[in-house]
């Protein structure tokens, strides 16, 4: 389509990002803005639409032609072409070696001249992501090549994040997603004549306007099947509308994925289809709206609040429910769905549950990379929720066996490079100390390495810490590991450790709030020797509490 200075038109990644084409942020726009959840929800929802068999719709992006032939300048779309490239990025380097490597590199780079970079970013975002995702092999040892700098640390993570979400995929599966992102993932390319008009059009498309939901679509069917009459209708329209403000549109459909997950073993092709195929077919749609829908909303609020309702008081319930909530990886949910549907609210029986859900979701996180095992254990877990014979049993899903117990032993020793992997250990440490407490997973807690990854030169701490290997073997050890807040984190990271011991760690008002930091702040001094001992203390802490030096059970 072609109107009035506006030319619309329905394409694929592979010929956005066709050889020769070339897009960039003007200097005007701001950096790089998307969080963690963003980057992640947008792996997950093509992850997810490629198992399903369906296409995932990318939007739109605005551009209008410089001067230059063939170089777009981007009005709107900065923050999903960056993370779609940081994507083909990782899977680049995750699939190698040539010549799916230098395929996928097409996609971000022109062989053909210097710097002809697919995507250019703005005069400050630009060169670190050059040197995180535009050069090939670069996503590989970001950690050790890359500290986090303060104007770009969202890249950094997002790119870590996105990292880790594709590890703990198959070989084949990498290759698969790599096709799909780029010839199944649609998006809308609106090419304008100026810059006034891509303004307008990007008012537009950000403020009016929204795409049906798979909620939306599954509630025409549902009704449809359960047969109701107008006043029924008129009732269960009324309750739907309030799920979806209780829950917002996302999160709406994200349960009604949950419940399928829980009735569909394969959880293949379209949505609406696979509901009705599996749910449907154990629950006629009339009672599914009048009884089974309304106690998964409560249940599901319950889980994104972080409260759990019981007979009485027990605040550890919801200590374990944050901790999980801190994790990187959502397969948790599907069982713990279940139990609040479908038991009693006993305090003690669900104090032990979510003590021992958190235990497992932990070890899965840690030790099992692969994604398809972990759906597995989940599932064999949901089923054993509904039957409660096996749920506590030592061979249950919810049991770690004695070769997970060792593993995870050992893990917790080892290195943790992932940033969402250390900070919801961290957080659980803080809870294990004396006086700690469990810190909300939606604080702006961050982690900081009291070693810093990358000294700068003539600092103190090369001094104290002369072997390059060592620094990179005990610098990601929970032994080097306390809590700040982002902004505190920002002014300890080019401080020797008495100034950050002095300054931020034993003030009450930035470190010394958390636990973790004032147990840090209890040295004289920091050196390889106090990292090691401080790392076999803490991890005998998760040790006890996850009963790991117990039978298995």
């Amino acid at each position: 389509m072609n109107n009035a200075g506006v030319k619309a038109e329905a394409t694929s990644l592979l010929e956005l990002l066709q050889p020769g084409r070339h897009y960039r942020i003007p200097t005007y726009q701001r950096s790089y803005s998307w969080q963690i959840a963003d980057a992640t929800a947008l792996i997950e929802d093509m992850i997810e639409g490629l198992d399903e068999d369906r296409p995932h719709f990318l939007g739109a992006i605005v551009t209008v032609q410089t001067s230059i032939p063939d170089v777009l300048e981007i009005v709107d779309g900065q923050q999903r072409l960056t993370t779609l490239s940081l994507i083909l990025a990782c899977l680049r380097d995750l699939i190698g070696p040539a010549p799916e490597e230098a395929e996928l590199q097409k996609f971000i780079s022109d062989h053909t001249r210097e710097g002809g970079w697919r995507l250019t970013l703005n005069h400050v975002d630009a060169p670190i992501f050059r040197s995180l995702a535009q050069k090939p092999k670069s996503t590989l040892d970001v950690e050790i090549e890359f500290a986090p700098l303060t104007d770009h640390t969202l890249l950094y993570e997002n790119l870590i994040a996105v990292r880790e979400h594709l590890k703990t995929l198959s070989q084949s599966d990498l290759q698969s997603l790599a096709t799909y992102i780029l010839n199944h993932c649609p998006i809308v390319h609106v090419e304008v004549a100026n810059r006034d008009i891509g303004y307008k059009v990007f008012q537009v498309l950000n403020t009016r306007g929204r795409q049906p939901s798979a909620h939306d679509i599954l509630k025409t069917e549902l009704f449809e099947r359960a047969k109701l009459t107008s006043e029924e209708g008129d009732h269960f329209s009324r309750a739907w509308i309030q799920y979806e403000a209780r829950l917002g549109a996302k999160a709406f459909d994200d349960l009604l994925r949950q419940i399928r997950a829980l009735h569909d073993r394969q959880m293949r092709g379209n949505f609406v289809t696979g509901f009705c195929n599996t749910v449907l077919e154990a629950i006629p749609a009339r009672q599914f709206l009048e009884t089974y829908l309304p106690r998964f909303v409560d249940a599901y609020v319950e889980l994104n609040t972080g409260s759990i309702r019981l007979n009485r008081p027990m605040p550890a319930v919801d200590e374990h429910l944050s901790r999980l909530i801190s994790l990187d990886h959502l397969g948790w949910r599907a069982p713990a769905l279940q139990y609040l549907v479908f038991h009693e609210r006993d305090a003690d029986t669900t104090r032990e549950f979510f003590c021992d859900l958190e235990r497992l979701a932990f070890a899965l996180q840690l030790v099992v990379p692969d994604r398809d095992a972990r759906v597995r254990r989940y599932r064999r877990l949901s089923e054993e929720v509904v039957s409660d014979a096996a749920l506590f049993a030592v061979d249950g899903a919810l049991s770690l066996t004695q070769e997970e117990r060792d593993k995870l032993t050992q893990r917790l020793l080892g290195r943790f490079g992932s940033v969402s992997q250390r900070r919801s250990l961290v957080i659980k440490l803080n809870s294990l100390l004396p006086g700690g407490e469990t810190v909300r997973p939606d604080s702006d807690v961050t982690v900081e390495h009291i070693l810093p990854r990358n000294p700068e030169p003539g600092s103190t701490w090369l001094d104290v810490w002369p072997h390059l290997a060592e620094r990179r073997e005990l610098c990601d050890s929970l032994g080097n590991f306390c809590l700040l807040t982002k902004r505190d984190n920002q002014s300890a990271d080019r401080l020797d450790f008495l100034e950050k011991r002095d300054q931020i760690f034993r003030s009450k008002i930035t470190g010394g709030q958390f636990a973790l930091t004032r147990d840090a702040a209890a040295y004289a001094e920091w050196t390889p020797d106090v990292v090691k001992e401080r790392t076999q203390r803490l991890v005998s802490l998760l040790i006890r509490d996850w009963k790991l030096d117990l039978p298995a059970g």
